[in-house]
């Protein structure tokens, strides 16, 4: 059985990071593998360990997203492929571009099964995936939490996670492409000999003219344009002036409520001799105390 894994790099999003004036890019962020991504690739390796099927993890991207590939191949991958053109550019490289050229490599491949991320790290659009089937012409199931595979059979059964912890059981044909959602299996420490094997690993690369795609068929059409990044407005903090009508106690209650004084307390301030009454006349109130 020969599954491929789409995987991509994306910026570490959980790092601290701001944006202090008007940007087209954001610049300064660690690129890390797509975490989804290496929860599709825990999940198949739980359902299907190395020897029972072959994993090849693809990537459109340069030189720098090879990083990612390797370490799909410490983790359980068996052979990766990285495309890239010298047609390509940042600007170019949109979902849909990316999802044409990866249907083209994956069908080069021949595959019974595509695995990948259901989103990016950033919250992107889960559009890739669903276009990559229906350039294939493959059955698609998405977010994805657990995976099975029929003895004997080229049936495949997942579960789906829904809204308010509702769980979907389906069933479909192979081949298909399924979306694993990130968290769905965890991602295991790969170990120093397979991170050694990966470095060592060649990588081969194929453009589009490898793929039998024209670059201006391919990047052709209307897309969208990232203009630039608007950090937003400062919010002003609210001071809240206490009134000096009020006690210390009322006061203090104000501040910590939001601006709103608790009617009715349980504290009593006074003298000593004040506070003995009032706690007196509450005992005597509730029946604790007959006169």
């Amino acid at each position: 059985m020969h599954i491929a894994l789409c995987v991509k790099q994306v910026p570490d999003m959980t790092g601290p990071f701001s944006l202090t004036e008007e940007a087209d890019s954001l610049a300064g962020l660690v690129p890390i593998a797509n975490p989804a991504d290496l929860a599709a690739l825990a999940l198949v390796r739980q359902t299907l360990p190395r020897g029972n099927a072959t994993v090849t993890a693809v990537t459109v991207g340069g030189k720098a997203t090879e990083c990612v590939l390797r370490q799909c191949l410490s983790l359980g991958a068996d052979e990766a492929l990285r495309v890239w053109d010298d047609a390509f550019t940042e600007s170019t490289l949109d979902g849909d571009t990316i999802a044409r050229v990866l249907a083209a490599a994956i069908s080069s491949l021949g595959i019974d099964l595509v695995v990948c991320g259901s989103r990016g790290l950033r919250g992107g659009s889960g559009y890739v995936g669903p276009a990559v089937a229906e350039y294939l012409d493959l059955a698609q199931v998405c977010s994805v939490s657990r995976l099975e595979l029929l003895a004997g059979e080229h049936d495949l059964i997942v579960q789906r996670r829904l809204d308010r912890g509702d769980r979907e059981i389906v069933a479909c044909k192979l081949p298909a492409l399924i979306t694993v959602d990130d968290g769905a299996a965890e991602t295991p420490y790969a170990s120093f000999p397979d991170v050694l094997a990966a470095e060592q690993a060649q990588i081969p690369v194929v453009d589009l003219a490898a793929l039998s795609i024209k670059a201006p068929a391919v990047l052709a059409g209307g897309r969208g344009k990232l203009l630039r990044y608007v950090p937003p407005r400062p919010r002003t903090k609210k001071v809240l002036a206490p009134d000096k009508s009020l006690s210390p106690l009322q006061q203090m209650q104000m501040a910590m409520g939001g601006g709103a004084a608790k009617k009715d307390s349980g504290i009593v301030e006074g003298t000593p001799k004040k506070v003995a009454a009032e706690i007196v006349r509450f005992l005597e109130s509730n029946g604790f105390l007959s006169s």
